[in-house]
């Protein structure tokens, strides 16, 4: 095995030393192949570097004033072991690497890259190496260009090999011409086919610079044939070549009998050429390339480089590109920054990656990523977490696009990540906000849906401890010394249960109640580390209570008690969006207890008033069939008195006794109308739909000979149909056209009937709302004619005391169909009616 490396390493020194490379002079086509090595991985050294027996010889540097070292020192025995690309990124994160002497040593490569230079028959002649001294990564772009450059190297030294092949056997043909022209031109053939053969232009001068000798791509490319240019001079050929650079680089061959090597543009063809020019025995051997797609695709790689790196650098958003073959991917250093890490601490793997997403979000962003590649998706889009490198997790907008093969393989996605992470936030706080908004509205209507206090309390705890997600939550009810009982509560099993419980905490009496009173609230994360008085820390903690949050319930006489959430498993920092929430759910059980207290109010007077209604009906209807049997007998015996003795008296006499009779009748009336009113709130119907066109005709025919004996006229509009008892009613309308017959001036008179509705009714009684209305001058009794002794007036209080009566009388049968009732006289005439009766339906 040894005798076989041996046997290896032999064929490659002796490849190496057939190139005659060693120790030669600088040339311009090595350097320029490191300029642009440099310049493509952005590294500050390049090396073109080969490998002798015992040391290695630098054909071109830069950015190193080295131009040789032992073979045993640096790390381009990496390449040798491998035969391969070797790419370091950083020799310091490797052990064996770390020690190197050009890592501690000048130059201090922390970077490294090399590229093995082949020749075609598989013999490592040296290396192409680029290094820096901070670590760095390359693309797959970087290194397939490195790649490249080599080939140019190896390309480079067979040019140089075929030259001096060429130079050789050309001087030999010299030397030779006299005495073996048959050899010679057998050389000459030789040397012609290789020419021909080769890619390169080729064209010999002699000293007089006349053409001897143009091969086939030289004729293509000037578009002129060998007969056109043997034995012409090239300045005559070419005038406009005299004083470019052509002519300066082919003169300086000849004068200092050196090779030389440039580009240059030759304007009348219009193409960009490499010229290696050699000095000959008898004038000059040119060679030349046309380089025009090479400087032209150099070029555009330089802009596509300059304008990806402004990209890179004026987008805030982090790119990668990953290589789905080698599983490589490259991160830019936004990419990284945004997560929190330098430009080389994370490496070029698809795990750099996949390891930082978020546990709960891995799964369906591979998914997202296997559904673009398979192109059930046109794009890859997630929105998922990725954890820093301080631990946080960041929100991070990924977008990307693959390319696929021709046999529909994917071989590369290019994507980007913005951090959407703010953005995040203020939609979280929204939906926050959108669900504390939706919560507290519920558990308000929950609260108002019943206006029972407990039921209120009960409601409020239960809700408030799934909201909250508490150990505890409780109402205590304060009492004015600051003790108090718990009223409700909602509590997880195994928590001590207070319910019920009288508390007296003597902290709380002292300091505690008047801040409370204005409103203070107390918020305690940890109950242990609480800045409290060790009273009240101990009365704490008797309920195994760890966590405290503390709102008052105010009502408008003063505080009636405290909402209470409690943490026992472990202490809980409570956040602002908890306490705002548990402060306006304590006003509104404020609210809804002062709304309670004022219903029960409301309840209890309105039960004593139909206590005292009910007795006052029962007293009327008592008293007033109590007083119908000696009435009767007063009537009868006065009527008795009238009959017997009238004309038999004097004037005086039958006056006095005209008095009691008609005295009697109006007492009868007033009980026969107090027993009536008595029973009008008791004996109505269940309300039916009532045409009140129909009452007021049934109410006239009633009436019909009154009606003709006082002559009077009954008009009315169309009347509505109302919800009502339709016997009372009837005997509404009844009563009121007779007492505006019955009490009228000496004209007839009129009545007239009409109806408006009201707005604002309630709609639950059928439109019809309101109290009852009565305004009429000549209806209402007055006190002060009634001192006077003459009879007309005693007449008309007479006659006044029993229309009130009747009118009292249909105030309380209209009660309960819920109309007003306005009832206007001769002495406030509507349209010239002398009696109106106006229903106003609400």
């Amino acid at each position: 095995m040894k005798s076989s490396s041996n046997h290896s390493e032999a064929a490659r020194l002796e490849a190496l030393h057939q190139y005659q490379i060693l120790d030669t002079e600088p040339e311009a086509a090595y350097d320029n192949l490191a300029r642009l090595a440099a310049f493509i991985c952005g590294t500050p050294i390049v090396l073109v570097n080969f490998i002798d027996e015992n040391r290695q010889w630098f054909k071109a540097k830069l950015g190193i004033e080295l131009t040789e070292m032992p073979r045993n020192v640096g790390l381009s025995y990496l390449c040798c072991e491998r035969r391969d690309v070797v790419v370091v990124p950083d020799t310091l994160a490797d052990e064996r690497l770390a020690k190197n002497a050009v890592v501690i040593n000048y130059p201090f490569v922390r970077f490294y890259a090399g590229v093995p230079l082949m020749t075609p028959q598989g013999d490592m002649l040296g290396t192409l190496c680029v290094i820096d001294q901070v670590p760095r990564e390359l693309s797959q772009k970087q290194v397939e260009a490195l790649m490249a450059l080599s080939r140019l190297v190896i390309d480079q030294l067979e040019l140089r090999r075929s030259v001096a092949e060429v130079s050789r056997i050309s001087g030999e043909l010299v030397e030779q011409e006299q005495t073996a022209r048959v050899t010679s031109e057998v050389a000459r053939n030789r040397v012609s086919n290789i020419l021909e053969s080769i890619t390169d232009a080729f064209f010999a001068l002699d000293q007089e610079w006349r053409f001897t000798y143009v091969n086939r791509q030289a004729e293509r490319i000037w578009q002129k044939t060998q007969d056109e240019l043997i034995g012409k001079n090239i300045w005559q050929v070419f005038p406009e070549t005299i004083g470019t650079i052509f002519d300066h680089e082919y003169h300086r061959v000849i004068s200092q009998q050196s090779s030389v090597e440039f580009e240059a543009f030759n304007p009348l063809l219009n193409r960009y050429f490499q010229v290696h020019a050699y000095p000959a025995r008898n004038g000059l051997s040119v060679y030349f390339q046309d380089i025009t797609e090479r400087r032209q695709t150099a070029t555009a790689l330089r802009s596509s480089e300059e304008r990806w790196q402004l990209a890179l650098q004026g987008n805030n958003d982090g790119i990668w590109d990953w290589n789905l073959k080698t599983n490589e991917v490259f991160f830019s250093t936004r990419w990284k920054e945004m997560l929190g890490y330098a430009d080389h601490e994370l490496a070029n793997h698809m795990d750099e990656w996949t390891k930082r997403v978020h546990p709960d979000d891995l799964g369906w962003v591979l998914q997202a990523v296997e559904d673009h590649c398979a192109k059930v998706t046109p794009f890859y889009v997630t929105e998922h977490r990725m954890q820093c490198k301080n631990g946080n997790y960041k929100w991070i907008l990924s977008r990307a696009h693959a390319l696929w093969d021709e046999a529909g393989n994917v071989v590369r996605m290019v994507g980007s990540h913005t951090d959407i992470t703010e953005r995040k936030r203020a939609e979280e706080e929204l939906q926050r906000q959108n669900w504390r908004s939706q919560l507290f509205a519920e558990i308000t209507l929950k609260i108002r849906e019943s206006l029972q206090l407990e039921e209120i309390l009960q409601t409020t705890v239960k809700e408030v401890q799934k909201l909250l997600q508490a150990d505890r939550v409780l109402i205590f009810q304060l009492r004015a010394d600051g003790s108090g009982i718990v009223v409700q509560e909602a509590v997880l099993p195994g928590w001590p249960v207070v319910l019920g419980r009288n508390l007296v905490d003597p902290c709380f009496q002292e300091d505690y109640l008047d801040k409370y009173r204005q409103g203070r609230v107390s918020v305690l994360p940890d109950i242990e580390k609480a800045d409290i008085q060790p009273c009240h820390r101990e009365f704490l903690q008797q309920f195994s209570v760890q966590a405290h949050l503390v709102v008052p319930i105010l009502m408008r006489d003063g505080i009636w008690g405290l909402l209470i959430a409690q943490q026992c498993a472990h202490p809980r920092q409570w956040n602002s969006f908890e306490l705002d929430l548990l402060q306006q759910l304590a006003n509104q059980i404020g609210i809804a207890l002062s709304q309670a207290q004022l219903l029960e109010q409301e309840t209890r007077q309105r039960e004593e008033l139909a206590r005292s209604n009910a007795e006052l009906e029962q007293f009327a209807y008592v008293a007033s069939h109590d007083l119908q049997e000696p009435l009767r007998m007063v009537t009868s015996y006065i009527q008795l008195l009238e009959r017997r003795y009238k004309n038999q008296l004097d004037a005086s006499a039958d006056q006095f006794i005209a008095y009691a009779v008609d005295g009697a009748q109006r007492m009868q009336t007033l009980i026969n109308d107090l027993l009536n009113y008595s029973r009008v709130s008791s004996r109505g119907q269940p309300f039916v739909l009532v045409d009140c066109n129909v009452a007021l005709e049934k109410a006239i025919a009633n009436l019909q000979v009154t009606i003709a004996e006082s002559g009077a006229v009954i008009t009315h509009d169309p009347l509505p149909e109302i919800l009502a008892d339709a016997t009372q009613i009837t005997q509404v309308f009844q009563n009121l056209i007779a007492n505006a017959i019955k009490f009228h001036r000496e004209l007839p008179p009129q009545v007239h009937i009409g109806a408006v509705r009201r707005d604002g009714g309630d709609e639950g009684d059928g439109g019809a709302g309101g109290e009852i209305l009565t305004q009429n001058s000549e209806f209402t009794t007055q006190n002060s004619p009634l001192k006077t002794q003459h009879s007309a007036l005693s007449t008309q209080h007479s006659a006044l005391s029993t229309q009130h009566s009747a009118l009292s009388t249909q105030h309380s049968a209209l009660r309960p169909q819920h109309s007003v009732l306005s009832t206007q006289n001769s002495l406030s005439k509507i349209n010239g009616c002398s009696g109106c009766v106006i229903m106003v339906l609400g």
